[in-house]
């Protein structure tokens, strides 16, 4: 992986974060990414997605709006 997804992957599991769906970027309730949350060595780092596992916080799937409806 080249690029700026890979810039945005290695700095989101270097600073334990996650990224944000493009398609929930300017929405009430922005979402991480699915596919970050896909990825193993996302997944692992993700200060969020390991507090799911945990069990200290919900994880809700969501459909991100239409295009043009934002």
């Amino acid at each position: 992986m080249t690029g700026r997804l890979a810039e945005l992957l290695g700095a989101a599991i270097d600073a334990e974060g996650h990224i944000v769906c493009h398609s929930t970027l300017d929405t009430p309730a922005p979402a991480i990414c699915a596919g970050y949350a896909a990825h193993p060595r996302g997944a692992a780092r993700s200060l969020a997605l390991r507090c799911v596992r945990l069990g200290l916080a919900r994880l809700h799937l969501v459909t991100p709006p239409p295009k043009g409806t934002r």
